[in-house]
């Protein structure tokens, strides 16, 4: 039988996540178009000044995109549309879609993963080190400070560091030179803050649940075994200890990086003005640019699905006595 159970799990999955995506695209599709604004909006001052008819311009414009159409019709022309590959118009870029995300996409993937890496890299080992201290005043220092990192807001923390590090210190830029190289020096010191406001809540997190899976994991009956056999306490803490502590920790990591992407990531180019998909998607919700806002909502969706999908697949690997039956 092998591993024929994860396959049939992973297909019932990706069919299951194509329904929700469908839903999702469905809910963000009727909310967008249903409301009072049109595409035309941000001609209307160009057009009153110019004393044209602003009736028959607002009707040619609406034309042009398809949005004089009842909602049932715009909606199947789109779907017809996304099956051909197809993901429309940009009405406020006067781009395809697709070469819109083509274009930003890079900086939400360079934010997500610098921050991601900061924030895993740091918690863990401030965890571990925790764990093993435990009761000291380090352990102390790191509680308290991981609680305090879990309660800052995204928003408040970028500001405030904006405000001390780039108006009154003058430390760091906070513009994103999209003419440099991505990995230019100039880019990555701009990015400084950006990863510490994106990456601060999560490093905050990881250091209390790699904390906690340790000490867990300290306390079982293998550890007494392996120290009674002799071993270094170096190879007990890295390769018995932290493995069994593993676990949890990708599960939880994993299922974090899905969740920055529609959460900490856009608020934060939005914050700092990095060209992403949380910041075309902003400026695309005021110029009415609907199918920006489904294209980019359709992205995050299927990368949170597939995310927590990884994540459940991970598991089963690290652990062979778990099933999904």
């Amino acid at each position: 039988m092998g591993k024929s159970w994860l396959r049939d799990y992973v297909i019932k999955r990706l069919i299951y996540s194509v329904i929700i995506a469908w839903g999702i695209l469905t809910v963000t599709f009727v909310l967008v178009r249903v409301g009072p604004n049109s595409p035309a909006d941000r001609y209307l001052a160009n057009i009153a000044a110019g004393g044209h008819d602003v009736t028959q311009v607002v009707a040619a414009i609406e034309a042009r995109y398809g949005v004089d159409k009842p909602i049932w019709e715009q909606y199947a022309d789109y779907m017809g549309n996304l099956f051909r590959g197809n993901w429309g118009w940009s009405f406020s870029t006067s781009m395809p879609v697709v070469e819109l995300i083509k274009k930003h996409w890079i900086y939400s993937f360079q934010l997500i993963l610098l921050s991601s890496l900061f924030a895993a890299l740091l918690g863990i080992l401030i965890g571990i080190y925790s764990a093993v201290k435990q009761y000291t005043k380090a352990d102390y220092t790191f509680t308290l400070l991981s609680f305090i990192g879990i309660s800052i807001p995204n928003f408040w923390l970028g500001v405030m560091l904006i405000l001390i590090f780039s108006v009154q210190l003058g430390l760091f830029k906070t513009y994103y030179d999209t003419t440099l190289p991505l990995f230019s020096l100039e880019n990555l010191k701009a990015l400084v803050l950006p990863v510490l406001t994106l990456g601060t809540g999560m490093l905050a997190g990881y250091v209390r649940y790699t904390r906690s899976a340790m000490l867990d994991n300290l306390r079982k009956a293998f550890v007494t075994t392996a120290r009674a056999k002799g071993l270094p306490e170096r190879t007990v803490i890295g390769k018995h200890v932290f493995r069994n502590a593993l676990l949890p920790l990708v599960t939880i990591m994993l299922f974090d990086l899905g969740s920055i992407v529609f959460g900490g990531a856009y608020l934060t180019e939005i914050i700092f003005g990095i060209p992403g998909l949380g910041q075309i998607s902003f400026k695309a919700i005021f110029a009415n640019d609907y199918p920006v806002v489904i294209a980019v909502t359709l992205i995050g969706t299927f990368i949170v699905l597939l995310v927590n999908l990884l994540a459940d697949i991970t598991y089963t690997y690290l652990d062979p006595r778990i099933r999904y039956d």
